[in-house]
């Protein structure tokens, strides 16, 4: 089987509404199914499916704040549907 990477990082120092647009444009991706990221010459195309393992963390030591934001999930993983989430009930 063969195994591809591709990776995009963009560190850049912004604002907090230049934050606020960038977390309205991730939920745009999932709400659509795709998540598009490109600066320069760097493009990635992501396509979020099944469950998503979510992965927050805070930390705030003397004067400074880290929020780190992790979500992986498999392109093999089955979609989900409305089916898929209703409890079992006899």
């Amino acid at each position: 089987m063969t195994s591809s990477e591709d990776n995009f990082k963009h560190i850049s120092l912004q604002d907090s509404e230049s934050i606020i647009k960038y977390l309205e444009a991730l939920g745009l991706g999932f709400q659509q199914g795709a998540l598009l990221f490109s600066a320069e010459n760097q493009q990635l195309v992501l396509k979020p499916r099944g469950l998503i393992k979510l992965e927050v963390e805070a930390k705030r030591k003397n004067d400074q704040m880290k929020l780190s934001l992790k979500m992986r999930w498999s392109e093999d993983a089955p979609v989900l549907n409305e089916l898929s989430l209703k409890p079992i009930s006899a």
